[in-house]
């Protein structure tokens, strides 16, 4: 409560003066004033303008509907009528009449003053509105700077991701693909708005509509500076490499089939090593493919083929394996770079596929963390001795060569045709799949090196070579 002794006489406080005499305060103010009552009849709503401290029954002009009646002071308003101040009223229709017939254009200021509240305190802003429409063209020339200049960071970073993506075969992180379409929102957002503003206005409503694009302005400047700060990034892909679908050969016979089914339920089954054994050109690389593909149809679960070079040792199979799984190996040291791919393959659930291995070598010293849960292998390779070592014996397929009628419909399939036009040709075919004894290898190199050629000497040729070899 506010004490008369600690008044400040020049400028009392209101609660102090509305309880003074209209006569006695620091400026003579009434208490009484104009209001516009609206009528309760339904259907009416009729608009009548009433003194505070009418002394006489007052009537709706339209219906002839009480609206209010005198009581000695404020005059009491009739059960269901709403008044409005005629001095709000007055400012109320002043922004309606300002607005016109761009109202429609202008809705937005419409939606900003909701309320009387929102009226009033757009009049008692009017300076700053006043600014906001001094200002118009700077800022309009400031805000396409900042236009440029994010375009030309979203363009340079856009690029940058592209370029990396398909050197390293990593993806973008989420926060970077992020930014860029939060940039091309923003982007198209300054492109409307300085487009609605070089389109102006009429005369009657230039003020508003200056005063409140002034205003948007500004503040799309601030959201596209702070924007264009936060699209650095030093790293722009993610540390996991994206592991895509391998293009695939088409499997002959039932036995490729099969491997696969079994290979897939030990998987499943929480078999955590298989091995695959054949000779050269049996097809266990294209069999790989297709189980590393069905493995990655099945989602949650990373899977990772590769192929291990000739005399490799463990520093060149951790750096093979890393370049597969996106691990950045700096260290020389091979215990060290064991912890770094151990470390990134515990955080998976992973299957690795060994293809062409040549040599047993320890799980531990390459860095390769198996467990039934989350970490699996597969290895390939022309020993069965190197699968047993491995610790693969009681999970292994053998490889073998296709039957004849196999052999022959692989041979077919890759001249790109079911059936020969000529007799001879189909013998001869016979005999070059008898000669290939079953390897799809030979029988895709002997079928390539004839297809599409009708000639029977060259086909003799061929044979001839083969039995020769």
């Amino acid at each position: 409560m506010v004490l008369q002794n600690d008044i400040d006489l020049l400028n009392p406080p209101a609660e102090v003066e509305k309880r003074r005499h209209k006569l006695k305060r620091l400026v003579p103010t009434p208490n009484s004033y104009f209001m516009d009552v609206k009528c309760p009849t339904e259907k009416c709503y009729f608009l009548t303008t009433i003194f505070s401290h009418s002394q006489t029954v007052i009537a709706c002009s339209r219906c002839q509907a009480i609206l209010c009646q005198p009581s000695g002071g404020k005059c009491r308003l009739t059960e269901g009528c709403s008044f409005l101040s005629s001095v709000a009223a007055v400012l109320f229709i002043t922004v309606v009449i300002f607005l016109g017939k761009e109202w429609l254009i202008l809705k937005e200021i419409g939606e900003t003053i909701e309320s009387l509240k929102n009226v009033l305190d757009f009049v008692g802003n009017f300076p700053k509105w006043l600014r906001y429409y001094s200002n118009l063209n700077a800022n309009v020339l400031k805000l396409e700077d900042r236009k440029s200049n994010l375009h030309y960071r979203l363009t340079d970073l856009k690029q940058r991701v592209d370029y990396e993506e398909h050197r390293t075969g990593r993806t973008r992180k989420k926060e970077v693909q992020h930014w860029l379409d939060s940039a091309e929102s923003k982007l198209i957002d300054v492109k409307t708005v300085l487009l609605t503003i070089s389109q102006g206005t009429n005369r009657f409503t230039r003020f508003l509509f200056r005063a409140w694009w002034g205003n948007r302005v500004e503040k799309l400047i601030v959201e596209v500076d702070d924007l264009y700060d936060l699209g650095v990034f030093e790293e722009v892909l993610s540390t996991v490499r994206e592991t895509a679908e391998l293009p695939l050969t088409t499997l002959v016979g039932t036995a490729a089939s099969e491997n696969i089914e079994r290979m897939t339920t030990w998987l499943e089954n929480g078999v955590t090593k298989i091995g695959v054994h054949g000779a050269q050109g049996f097809g266990k690389t294209a069999l790989m493919k297709h189980i590393h593909n069905k493995l990655l149809s099945y989602g949650k679960i990373h899977v990772y083929m590769v192929t291990i070079p000739e005399d490799c040792h463990d520093y060149q199979l951790q750096s093979a394996i890393a370049n597969v799984v996106g691990v950045d190996l700096q260290e020389e040291d091979v215990v060290r770079r064991a912890a770094l791919l151990c470390r990134a393959l515990k955080m998976r659930n992973f299957v690795l596929i060994l293809d062409g291995l040549t040599r047993y070598f320890a799980l531990e010293n390459v860095g390769i963390p198996l467990d039934n849960a989350k970490g699996k292998m597969i290895i390939t390779s022309r020993s069965t001795d190197v699968c047993r070592r491995m610790g693969c014996q009681n999970n292994s397929i053998a490889v073998t060569p296709l039957l004849f009628n196999e052999a022959l419909d692989l041979f077919k399939m890759k001249l790109y045709c079911e059936e020969l036009p000529d007799t001879r040709l189909e013998v001869i075919a016979r005999q070059i799949v008898t000669e290939c004894r079953g390897v799809a290898l030979n029988i895709v190199d002997r079928a390539s090196d004839l297809v599409g050629i009708d000639d029977l000497s060259v086909w003799h040729s061929v044979f001839s070579e083969m039995q020769q070899a």
